[in-house]
């Protein structure tokens, strides 16, 4: 009986930490990509693993010298994408695009970068 309940515990504590695992808004995807280039001068995407909140997550996108370049942001695909719009076709040069996600089911935050140059 001991060893049933110890088994019980631990398959109670692994589901546990996976769901937690699991409840943070990951990227899977990113237009550019990392080190890339974007597809259109205008418009990012950036696309995560489960629903983001639309109002707590956003982007701001820098140039090479560090200064702030006008943007939007708005969430996208199903509230797993989100879209980072800028008021002005890129100039040539490098960029960094540092993002944060808050899952919409329970709000944990994540954050992260993708760098990336437009030619």
């Amino acid at each position: 009986m001991k060893t049933f309940a110890s088994a019980a515990l631990a398959l109670t504590l692994a589901v546990g930490f996976a769901a937690e695992a699991s409840a943070h808004a990951k990227l899977v995807k990113s237009d550019p990509a990392e080190n890339g280039q974007p597809s259109d001068k205008k418009n990012l995407e950036l696309t995560f693993s489960e629903a983001i909140s639309s109002k707590l997550s956003g982007a701001e996108l820098t140039d090479a010298k560090g200064a702030k370049v006008a943007t939007t942001a708005m969430a996208d695909q199903g509230d797993k994408g989100l879209m980072v719009m800028a008021m002005e076709p890129l100039k040539p040069g490098d960029y960094k695009l540092a993002w944060h996600a808050v899952a919409s089911d329970d709000g944990h935050r994540t954050t992260g970068t993708v760098n990336f140059s437009v030619k």
